[in-house]
């Protein structure tokens, strides 16, 4: 019968990374690649991994097929350090750094109250496994072995709670997926809780704005209450709908990767800046990739700046047909103007009065 006992042999890992591994949004493949990385490097008392063979994290479960696509991933995202010509793998403690998106329902509060329930109920089978004593030992030392429980678990429990909340406030970068400016956390938190990305068009909102994100509820016209304000939350909100919208076509039509690349995201500013429509760059990024020819099997579209020059073309021919539009139809306008009235000469004004004359006399 198994029975596991810390003397022999334990990972020693802070709660903070535990905490990072359950918040972020990893496969499961990328957890077991993390699992084998930290068994075999902390829990041998070591910062690195030795792993010769990448064929070895087949013994995670990790088909052969994927495992260096998911190491490069992970080192791509600040996930792990890699060091190829000595075979070391590391996981980075700085998961600040880390690249990946926060899971869907993570709740940070609501983590930090499971917590303490489960530190309450440590205590609580502490006082318990006294009841096996007689009942003058109970009597006894309850009372002692309470308060020094009690005292003992307060300080415990105010210091991770103290720990865990510093921790969770002090991280003040940007999340993970979202590399826009202006972009704070809390709009990604109150799109957790809404469970919603929703766009609410302007003048109309839900009712007391509840679970619309910070950044949305300023996409409204401004007023003299609101300010210039409302009007610079209203454009930030256009570009992260625009670089949201590009990211996610670019990254569906690609069927690879979670987020896109810094170098690509200055792409998209460029594209931004120019004043390319946002359906224009989408069109561009569906042509790219449908009249992409692939030379090898290792070929393919790895850039948003490659889809760039499709995109500026396409952008370039639009203009083109949009003035030769508006020409003709300023020619058409022009042959259909009513021409004047043709003169008439001297015989035809005779007749004419001729005619009213008789009209008369009969």
């Amino acid at each position: 019968m198994a029975n596991p006992q810390p003397e022999n042999g334990f990972v020693k890992l802070a709660n903070d990374i535990w905490n990072e591994l359950i918040r972020r949004n990893f496969t499961k493949r990328q957890k077991d690649i993390l699992l084998f990385i930290w068994r075999l490097s902390y829990g041998c008392n070591l910062k690195d991994a030795f792993i010769p063979r990448l064929k070895d994290f087949e013994t995670c479960g990790v088909p052969a097929t994927h495992i260096k696509k998911e190491l490069l991933f992970l080192e791509n995202s600040q996930v792990i350090a890699w060091d190829k010509d000595e075979k070391l793998f590391a996981i980075r403690k700085n998961y600040d750094l880390w690249q990946i998106s926060p899971v869907m329902g993570w709740d940070s509060e609501r983590f930090n109250f499971l917590i303490h329930q489960n530190l309450k109920r440590k205590t609580s089978q502490n006082v318990n496994f006294s009841e096996d004593h007689s009942e003058s030992t109970i009597q006894e030392d309850n009372s002692e072995t309470s308060q020094n429980v009690k005292s003992d678990f307060t300080k415990h429990e105010d210091l991770e709670a103290e720990n865990f909340t510093k921790r969770e406030v002090k991280s003040g970068s940007i999340p993970c997926g979202s590399k826009a400016e202006g972009v704070s956390k809390d709009m990604f938190k109150d799109n957790f809780k809404d469970n919603s990305c929703c766009y609410t068009p302007p003048g109309e909102s839900k009712p007391e704005d509840e679970g619309i994100p910070t950044s949305r509820q300023g996409s409204v016209p401004a007023t003299p209450e609101t300010g210039a304000d409302s009007i610079q939350d209203q454009i930030s909100s256009s570009d992260i709908d625009y670089r949201m919208a590009m990211a996610d076509k670019y990254l569906r039509r690609r069927g690879k990767g979670l987020e896109i690349t810094v170098a690509d995201d200055q792409v998209i500013d460029e594209l931004i800046k120019e004043g390319v429509p946002l359906q224009t760059a989408l069109d561009g990024i569906d042509q790219a990739f449908d009249n992409f020819k692939p030379k090898h099997k290792w070929d393919e579209i790895r850039t948003v700046r490659y889809c760039a020059t499709v995109i500026y073309s396409l952008h370039a021919s639009r203009q083109a047909a949009d003035q030769s539009a508006v020409t003709a139809e300023s020619i058409q306008e022009s042959d259909s103007a009513p021409q004047p009235d043709e003169q008439y000469n001297t015989e035809d004004l005779q007749k004419m009065l001729a005619e009213l004359r008789a009209k008369q006399g009969g």
